[in-house]
């Protein structure tokens, strides 16, 4: 049989070649790490790692996951499958590594572009486009780049693989951070949550105990301070609602899990 591969790793700057390259290694369910694009950036301080439908601000991203959508739609076309709402076919399909960063990752920067694709020059209209291109069928109007950018961002991919490679993975932190003010909000819906339920069942505290109810629940003071807000967002749950997978930009709230045992991180 085909020796499987240990991951993948792609830099390919061109939309169609590189999302045909991701659908072929996610059917395969080959693990993937994919650059998007430096060009039109500077700030070493946006690039992160993520799922690919948290790549943010990113066109080169935008521009992919576009293309998995309507290659996962036309696949599940002509298999007769049923398109589902978000994932692409039934059952999610292979279009699902879109929001799973253990089979895609991707390196990307949160940066606003700022530049534009450069002009096609005179010289260039008069020889023929197709005269300029690095390889046959690939764009040939490109972005204005930072040398420091593509190293930087390669530098992280790099360091992924072989990290992974090495029996050592890493976890990348979310790569939207929560705000001070969104932490400190959640922290005191969590504070007066907790205290409206200590409150309520205070009457109903087993005998000899001081924080137990007879039904089993644990009422107390919570055992999490404003910076085990961030932690527990960005890195444990990676901005996502732990039920529904749904991001930032939705009404996230700190719940506890287990209500016999009390709210810590």
């Amino acid at each position: 049989g085909v020796k499987q591969w240990d991951l993948v790793i792609d830099a390919i700057d061109d939309v169609p070649t590189k999302a045909n390259l991701i659908s072929y290694c996610a059917k395969l369910d080959i693990r993937v790490i994919s650059c998007m694009g430096a060009a039109g950036k500077s700030d070493p301080t946006r690039v992160h790692i993520s799922d690919l439908r948290s790549a943010s601000r990113d066109p080169l991203a935008t521009a992919v996951r576009q293309r998995l959508r309507m290659l996962a739609k036309k696949e599940a076309k002509e298999s007769g499958e049923k398109i589902t709402n978000g994932s692409g076919v039934s059952n999610g399909g292979w279009i699902s590594c879109v929001d799973d960063d253990s089979k895609l990752a991707v390196v990307f920067s949160s940066e606003k572009v700022v530049a534009k694709l450069a002009d096609i020059t005179d010289e260039q209209k008069e020889e023929g486009m197709h005269n300029f291109g690095a390889v046959d069928n690939m764009r040939v109007r490109v972005l204005p780049v930072v040398g420091t950018m593509p190293a930087i961002m390669g530098q992280a991919l790099a360091a992924m693989a072989l990290c992974e490679l090495g029996g050592k993975p890493f976890s990348p932190v979310g790569a939207e951070r929560v705000g001070r003010n969104i932490r400190h909000k959640l922290y005191q819906h969590l504070r007066t949550r907790e205290k409206k339920l200590q409150d309520k069942l205070t009457p109903t505290l087993k005998e000899g105990s001081e924080n137990y109810t007879t039904s089993g629940t644990y009422i107390g003071a919570i055992q999490i301070d404003p910076d085990d807000v961030e932690y527990l967002m960005a890195e444990l749950w990676k901005n996502k609602c732990a039920v529904s997978g749904s991001r930032l930009g939705t009404v996230l709230e700190l719940y506890r899990w287990d209500m016999t045992k009390p709210a810590t991180p």
